[in-house]
């Protein structure tokens, strides 16, 4: 990760609780860091929620979850 990224608090911050509570109810939330979308994004694929529905929940166009899922969550590990 860049110099850049991990100066910005939404890459280097995710409250676990919202994350876990978010991917157990598969339900829209505003507000979250990218970090927490990543690993929302993460965990709901483990459930196989599909994609567009992930994008849906996270706020971010069907094509990033794509992207993230091809890229392995890299930036969220």
């Amino acid at each position: 990760m860049s110099t850049w990224h991990d100066a910005r608090r939404c890459w280097t911050e995710a409250d676990e609780l919202d994350v876990e509570i978010i991917v157990r109810e598969a339900r829209p939330v505003e507000g979250l860091t990218r970090l927490e979308r990543v690993l929302v994004a993460r965990g709901l694929t483990e459930r196989r929620v599909p994609g567009a529905e992930i994008a849906r929940i996270v706020g971010v166009a069907p094509r990033t979850v794509w992207r993230w899922r091809s890229e392995g969550f890299r930036q969220a590990a």
